[in-house]
């Protein structure tokens, strides 16, 4: 069962991980404000939205950083309107102390193809001597690479993944959070991109809850849209090529796609209320306020109307 679109996560389903093993090869992911644990999903999974036997990650971010949690499912509700591969991502409580968290999908590792592995695109900028830094490098390096490895489809996933980056305001699309899917056939190695995977630096995550009634105000709105950036610009060093929207119009000219990016656009404000109400039904430790949800909403709209703005549209 490849990635794809999983049975919507039901508000009285928040997954408990009691019970789950770690995994045996991999018990934790790559360290940061606090361990990544990796586990194993029972079989028969507990839920239909879960793949029974598979691996998932687990992801703790705490304090200032917990609505992280919220942007990675929202993430991922949202990949499924702009048609971009992105790991399922759903609420869930850790085993013992039953701390909050989301549990996302491996995107490799699956029983139909077991053989694939994943490679961070710093690796291979590093390998071919393009880049020691995975926070510098830039979108015309990232190509590049992609044609270097003779990855298909690269245009269109670049569009795609660049609007829906734009969409949710994610700034952490650095070198360690893209890569490659490695199979094999007749006899060679072959590339593909893997899913569009960590999300959670997004949707102002890091506004508090007593600001967020501040950000109603439209020139707030609008500063806080306009600072939206990735790590990388169009060439080396090119901050303010950075920004969301002005470089998917760069990326947009350069590569002479003029609909790959119309899924982000047409996002309605119907589906955005949907999937911030949605939200709002789970009793869940770090809870999504009505407050959080008003401003989520409007940041969306906000930004889908930017990227719009920016192509012409």
């Amino acid at each position: 069962m490849p990635i794809g679109p999983r049975f919507q996560q039901s508000p009285r389903d928040v997954v408990s991980l009691a019970g789950w093993e770690l995994d045996d090869e991999f018990p934790y992911g790559p360290q940061g404000a606090k361990p990544k644990r990796i586990l194993i999903c029972p079989n028969p999974p507990p839920h239909n939205f879960l793949i029974g036997g598979h691996r998932y990650l687990f992801k703790e971010p705490a304090g200032s950083k917990a609505q992280q949690i919220w942007s990675e499912v929202i993430a991922y509700e949202l990949s499924r309107d702009l048609r971009l591969p992105v790991p399922p991502a759903f609420l869930a409580q850790g085993p013992g102390n039953g701390s909050p968290g989301v549990l996302i999908e491996f995107f490799y590792g699956y029983q139909f193809d077991p053989e694939a592995r994943f490679v961070h695109a710093i690796e291979r900028l590093q390998g071919l001597g393009m880049s020691t830094d995975y926070r510098r490098g830039s979108l015309k390096d990232n190509i590049t690479l992609c044609r270097v490895h003779g990855v298909k489809d690269w245009r269109i996933w670049w569009a795609r993944t660049l609007a829906f980056d734009a969409v949710i305001g994610n700034t952490d699309r650095h070198s360690e959070n893209w890569g490659f899917l490695i199979g094999a056939a007749a006899g060679r190695l072959t590339y593909s991109l893997a899913p569009a995977f960590d999300n959670g630096t997004s949707l102002g995550y890091i506004v508090r809850e007593n600001e967020l009634k501040s950000y109603s105000e439209p020139q707030r709105m609008r500063t806080l849209i306009e600072r939206g950036k990735h790590h990388f610009g169009w060439i080396g060093g090119d901050k303010q090529g950075a920004q969301h929207a002005r470089l998917c119009r760069t990326f947009r000219d350069y590569a002479n796609l003029y609909g790959a990016m119309d899924d982000a656009m047409k996002l309605t404000d119907p589906r955005i209320s949907d999937i911030v109400n949605w939200c709002c039904r789970f009793d869940f430790p770090v809870p999504f306020t009505a407050a959080r949800a008003t401003f989520v909403a409007a940041q969306l709209r906000a930004r889908r109307d930017a990227l719009a703005t920016a192509l012409g549209a």
